[in-house]
């Protein structure tokens, strides 16, 4: 069995819940896509989400939290979140922990957990790195700006989960009102491809070799436009970066 599995069950403004396995602990980060959804993706690999140890919000948006009441029906584990986040997952069943930014936990025996403040809309919003043992993974979406504080976090990961929302000409030539571009151009919006791209290139050059592609927007970006920018901004080839769907269901494992 690999050290790492990851499960994006899915990825974009319609709903965010990745399943990530670090050694035997099972992790899930978000609970925007159905419960339905995340059960039946988990179960085509033989897992089952009742075995969930912990469960990881980045922020109170739908996209992240609409199902969050519906999963929590099932599951026994606690949710970790800011506090923040209470509200929007007041009427959930399991437990929930708050936790604060910029701060490093050990959640389970040996998993450090490190959520850190990124810049997104006027809502308190988190990523993460998970580390256990020898491996680590970092996570970052909803990030309106890459800075030099959040590579060195991710710095040293083996899989980097990492938002590529947007292609910059798509988005202000697209269907969004001027308002709604300006706010995702922002730095409280979203990264585009080209920040996405700078920030693989700089984590590839310190050591790490996979990457997940996440938030593709469905109006401002295709998949395949944002896997075409980031490998142009790689100094090299021995890489393995995978495009998260909307909706998914694959195993990826490191």
């Amino acid at each position: 069995m690999s050290d790492i599995n990851i499960i994006p069950v899915g990825s974009g403004s319609t709903g965010n819940s990745i399943y990530l396995e670090i050694y035997d602990y099972k992790l899930l980060i978000d609970m925007g896509m159905g419960y339905r959804k995340i059960r039946d993706a988990l179960n085509m690999y033989d897992r089952n989400i009742e075995d969930l140890d912990a469960i990881f919000l980045t922020h109170g948006h739908y996209d992240h939290t609409r199902s969050a009441s519906a999963i929590c029906n099932h599951v026994s584990c606690k949710v970790y979140c800011h506090n923040s986040v209470m509200y929007p997952i007041r009427d959930i069943r399991a437990e929930r922990v708050c936790i604060e930014l910029n701060q490093r936990y050990e959640i389970l025996p040996g998993l450090n957990v490190h959520p850190f403040s990124i810049p997104h809309d006027y809502v308190k919003t988190c990523a993460y790195t998970f580390t256990y043992k020898d491996k680590k993974v970092g996570y970052i979406t909803d990030c309106g700006k890459m800075s030099d504080t959040y590579l060195e976090l991710l710095k040293d990961s083996d899989v980097v989960i990492i938002e590529s929302n947007h292609d910059v000409e798509m988005l202000k030539n697209g269907p969004y009102p001027k308002d709604l571009q300006r706010r995702i151009l922002s730095e409280r919006g979203h990264l585009s491809n080209e920040d996405c791209g700078d920030a693989v290139s700089y984590l590839y050059d310190n050591g790490t070799r996979n990457f997940l592609l996440a938030h593709i927007s469905q109006h401002n970006n295709t998949p395949e436009l944002a896997l075409e920018t980031v490998k142009e901004k790689i100094n090299g080839n021995d890489y393995f970066i995978y495009v998260c769907p909307a909706e998914g269901n694959d195993l990826l494992s490191f």
